[in-house]
């Protein structure tokens, strides 16, 4: 888990910030059936196989090398992946970002999934 001393800041280049969120919209889009979120903490469910749980795997721990302040967590379930990003106070917002790219690339059915309980 994240220590308290740890800046909440974001170490990725701007250069490279727009590669990042491209491959986050993909996956969201491709495989993300459902979220939930909490003040500090949002858990996202994905479709994946095999290959896909390991590119989540991959782009997730990309985001635990710049933004150190997240905790990530992940369980696999029958059908697929779940992803938790926790936050320390402060830091919500950054779920906030996570949560508005997720509802805007996931498949509708995620999304209303997720409004509805």
């Amino acid at each position: 888990m994240a220590g308290p001393d740890l800046p909440i800041m974001c170490t990725l280049p701007p250069n490279a910030m727009v590669e990042r969120l491209t491959r986050f919209e993909a996956l969201f889009g491709a495989s993300l059936t459902g979220l939930e979120r909490e003040p500090l903490l949002l858990r996202l469910a994905f479709e994946a196989g095999a290959e896909r749980e390991a590119r989540l795997r991959e782009l997730f721990a990309a985001e635990q090398r710049c933004c150190a302040f997240l905790t990530f967590g992940y369980e696999r379930t029958e059908a697929g992946l779940r992803v938790s990003i926790a936050a320390p106070a402060g830091a919500g917002a950054t779920l906030d970002g996570f949560q508005a790219l997720a509802e805007r690339t996931a498949p509708p059915q995620a999304v209303a999934r997720s409004w509805t309980g």
